[in-house]
């Protein structure tokens, strides 16, 4: 046994970790055109700028408000978490690094349907990102200069204005396009210098905060857990933490355009994925707390929740600055609060864009989406994803609003490693892995356990408008991916995604729950039991006839992948009723719901690896493996 990074590995047949690049399968052809320019540094770099982004201006205060000064216990409970989850990515990147990875592998193990689904949610994310870093600029900008009229208060919630905030943030999105278009070597290249400035500006805030610390902040209010220790599970979605670390996985999602991809992708997870951004947030976290002047915030001492409505909430790191005696830093700080969240925003946009073109290398999307410039850049997905992007303005146009979603967005994308692994071990033995987990399928399934109580904890109101908007993936696999694949015939499929789409509509306009500015069910809302169980026989009617009207092909693809959909429509159901849902007196409170959750968690995990098996694309590639093998004298027999 050898180390890579602290994490058990093992040599190769020959006795070596195989750092050739790996094989490409033949649906892989536009890979080819993906130009490798990113260095270990510059990936280190992108995960860093992932991460300090609008989460470090913001995230401070968020967190506290959800856990008060417990939110310290959050930051550290989010590393371990992500390390978990982490270790599985790492064995995945090194053995078969690709852009939009994360899109890709499960279509390796689990096939179509699966790969659509958790395509889709991921693109949710991908989509919103850019927007929330946006509109953490424009809150930031706004709150210092309110002449410029780019916020406006609806319904007690401070928001983007229309129209000058919301045309505001349209345009520097666009600026993020232009940036895009240019590829990944500007990308990674101009975002090494941005990312030093944004290692440097966030420490010496944390320095300057000391100065102002008040010790009795920590125990105001309430005491250490001023909402009781559930609140430290609560805060890693809505606190914004979980959106804080959101860029160890998207590592992974430049695999194809790496340097020496299977040893760069392990070393820039741990130490631009968790040590850097551990060491960050702590340091903010603990002189936030420690620097909050509750008079000068315009609450009540001790009153954490407040924090959210309070004269702090557009700039919170600026205001504590400012009455710790230095005012003088508030240039630097408002300089960054465009620089961060624009670095960040414009590395997502890049990210959405290679989730894309990874959709459209599945054929999950046209093939018109893998169209190069001349830059080496998907500049179609680009250009979609932009559009897209300026949809996601108008939902939630408010970072703390949409901080709790987004975050849920990304954890589910984290779900699929740890099956994907699994079945992998299976199915692909010899495939080469510079990288291999010792006990491999036991932290595959601790990362899958991991990721679903992160969906868990952010609560209900952030997880029933996510999984209201991930369903619409069930009618458009429908009518699309089905279709062209010849599984489903063309006027069946249609009519019954068409049927779905009405009822979908019906449902989530009926339930009252959706897009509600303030995180509460609208007064003509359905009853629970009504809506929850209109939205189930939906779903359960739509998969149940696609899977009659399927060949037999298309029928494995639904088997292999109808876990997830089982699974996240458990979970909203166990929310409801359990102490991160809606209900004053929650029947399942206690710990009880936490239980429930890591036995539906485990079942699930063994569920969806025994859904997966041999693909025709991971077919592909251990036959271009094969081939590879035959021609190196160094790995033939």
């Amino acid at each position: 046994m050898i180390e890579n990074e602290g994490v058990p590995v093992s040599r190769q047949a020959n006795g070596t970790t195989n750092e050739s690049q790996p094989a490409t399968g033949a649906f892989e052809v536009a890979d080819l055109k993906l130009k490798k320019q990113i260095s270990l540094f510059g990936l280190i770099a992108l995960a860093v700028s992932v991460q300090v982004g609008s989460g470090w201006l913001l995230a401070t205060l968020a967190a506290a408000s959800h856990a008060g000064p417990a939110s310290i216990i959050t930051w550290v409970l989010g590393a371990l978490f992500f390390g978990v989850i982490g270790i599985t990515w790492m064995e995945l990147g090194a053995m078969l690094p690709r852009s939009g990875a994360g899109v890709r592998y499960p279509r390796l193990t689990h096939g179509a349907f699966l790969s659509w689904f958790n395509g889709w949610g991921y693109l949710i994310a991908a989509l919103s990102l850019p927007v929330i870093e946006v509109q953490a600029v424009i809150t930031y900008i706004g709150g210092h200069w309110p002449e410029l009229g780019l916020l406006e208060v609806r319904q007690g919630v401070t928001v983007l204005s229309w129209p000058t905030g919301i045309i505001a943030g349209v345009l520097l999105l666009f600026v993020f396009f232009i940036l895009n278009s240019f590829g990944a070597k500007l990308l990674s290249e101009s975002n090494k210098y941005v990312t030093i400035w944004k290692l440097i500006v966030p420490l010496t805030t944390a320095i300057l905060l000391f100065s102002a610390f008040n010790s009795a902040n920590f125990t105001i209010g309430g005491g250490f857990f001023p909402f009781g220790g559930g609140a430290v599970f609560s805060a890693l979605a809505g606190g914004g933490i979980v959106f804080a670390y959101s860029g160890l996985r998207q590592i992974l999602d430049f695999g194809g355009e790496v340097v020496k991809p299977q040893r760069n992708i392990p070393l820039a997870i741990v130490i631009g994925g968790l040590i850097i951004p551990l060491v960050i947030y702590l340091a903010l976290q603990i002189g936030f707390i420690g620097a909050l002047n509750w008079d000068l915030a315009g609450i009540k001492p001790g009153d954490w929740a407040a924090l959210l409505n309070s004269d702090w909430a557009s700039a919170p790191l600026l205001n504590a600055v400012a009455a710790a005696g230095f005012g003088w830093f508030s240039v630097v700080l408002l300089t960054d609060a465009v620089l961060s969240p624009s670095a960040t925003g414009w590395v997502w946009l890049g990210i959405g864009t290679r989730s894309v073109y990874s959709m459209s290398v599945n054929k999950e999307l046209p093939v018109v989406f893998q169209r190069m410039n001349r830059f080496g850049t998907p500049i179609v997905a680009l250009i979609a994803c932009t559009a897209l992007g300026v949809v996601f303005f108008f939902p939630a146009p408010s970072w703390y609003l949409f901080v709790g979603m987004v975050s849920i967005a990304l954890t589910l994308s984290y779900v699929m490693g740890g099956p994907v692994l699994a079945v992998l071990r299976r199915t692909a033995p010899d495939l080469p892995r510079p990288v291999r987990i010792k006990g491999g399928v036991a932290w595959a399934l601790a990362g899958f356990v991991a990721s679903l109580m992160l969906i868990y904890f952010a609560g209900w109101v952030p997880l029933i408008n996510l999984f209201t908007v991930l369903f619409l993936a069930l009618p458009i696999y429908g009518a699309y991916t089905s279709v062209k694949e010849g599984w489903s015939r063309i006027a069946p499929s249609w009519i019954l995604s068409g049927l779905l789409l009405v009822a979908w509509v019906v449902v989530a306009t009926g339930g009252g729950w959706l897009a509600t500015l303030d995180q509460k069910q609208r007064p003509d809302g359905w009853p629970f039991p009504v809506y929850f169980g209109a939205f189930v026989l939906a779903i359960a009617a739509f998969l149940a006839i696609l899977y009659a009207i399927s060949t037999p092909t298309g029928r494995r693809h639904l088997r292999a992948g109808v876990w997830l959909v089982v699974t996240l429509t458990a979970i909203v159901g166990l929310a409801y009723f359990g102490q991160f849902g809606p209900l004053k007196n929650p029947p399942l409170g206690g710990q009880s719901d936490v239980i429930m959750m890591a036995a539906l968690s485990i079942g699930a995990f063994f569920w969806a690896v025994r859904s997966g098996g041999p693909t025709e694309e991971l077919d592909d590639i251990l036959q271009a493996q094969r081939e590879l093998d035959a021609s190196d004298p160094t790995t033939a027999s």
